[in-house]
């Protein structure tokens, strides 16, 4: 395991009927930078439902060759958090074969509701990145994550001269694995641009939304939703049900904003079809 160069710890409880950040813990350059209160309107009428929000920042100027973030985020029974950072992480070139590494871990007990939605990732020319992500859901938990990779910093002309990509996740629903994923990109050694491929595409975004509430229902009004927006915002989205407890929504497109509009409009439908709750508003 290569050396912990930044880290975030935190964990969130209920307490006197509101979820509260009950422990955390940072290293630099991350730290969580505030936390605010949401109170979610719902469309059943009953009262709003509190979340807290959670900022987290980077103070450097992104991952360098060599560097090794850690995240492990846990939410006790009935906790609701939204969680997001402050900007698009940075990977910058990597020294020989030493290249940039993150693991993520989250737990999430049982009614407990954790919106992850960080903004995307870029992959400089010559980035080296490797990402793993661990869930850990109990029964009646629900998780709602997303990723966007963008190719590099496209003004400049670098669009997929990064390296290697990895990103491996795995997603537990108690002790049984329900999602695994292990996705490795190598522009220099695959035909990106081939039919079938990315073809013209450059930008890839997922949301990935676990609940062992989810089931047909949610995943027809999810694809009615994503055929209203498709033709306006020109990106190729679809959405499947995974082998269990689980929606994956993947978009392919040229811009990360088109993404992100895309997803957010899929997070906002699931939110309520699964939740009854309003669209989180977040500003930043």
């Amino acid at each position: 395991m290569p050396k912990v160069t930044g880290e975030i710890q935190a964990a969130f409880a209920v307490r006197s009927g509101v979820t509260q950040l009950v422990h955390k813990y940072h290293a630099s350059p991350l730290k969580i930078a505030k936390t605010f209160r949401y109170e979610n309107d719902t469309f059943t009428g009953d009262q709003p439902m509190e979340q807290l929000g959670v900022y987290m920042m980077d103070c450097s100027p992104g991952l360098m060759s060599g560097d090794h973030y850690e995240m492990n985020v846990r939410l006790e029974e009935g906790a609701r958090v939204f969680l997001t950072n402050q900007s698009f992480t940075k990977v910058h070139p990597s020294l020989g074969e030493q290249g940039s590494t993150q693991r993520q871990s989250l737990h999430v007990e049982a009614g407990a509701l954790l919106e992850y939605i960080p903004e995307p990732l870029m992959l400089y020319k010559d980035a080296q990145f490797f990402s793993e992500t661990e869930v850990h859901l109990a029964p009646g938990a629900a998780c709602i994550f997303s990723d966007v990779l963008c190719p590099g910093r496209t003004q400049r002309g670098e669009i997929f001269q990064y390296l290697r990509y990895t990103n491996r996740m795995k997603v537990w629903y108690g002790t049984e694995l329900i999602y695994y994923q292990n996705q490795r990109i190598e522009p220099e050694d695959m035909q990106l641009t081939a039919p079938g491929s990315w073809e013209q595409e450059t930008h890839l975004g997922n949301l990935y939304i676990f609940s062992d509430q989810l089931g047909q229902k949610h995943l027809d009004g999810l694809l009615t939703c994503l055929e209203k927006i498709n033709d306006i915002k020109q990106v190729r989205v679809g959405a499947s049900l995974t082998y269990k407890h689980g929606i994956i929504v993947t978009a392919m497109g040229r811009h990360a904003w088109q993404l992100q509009h895309v997803l957010a409009q899929a997070w906002h439908d699931l939110r309520r079809s699964l939740l009854a709750l309003t669209p989180l508003m977040v500003n930043k």
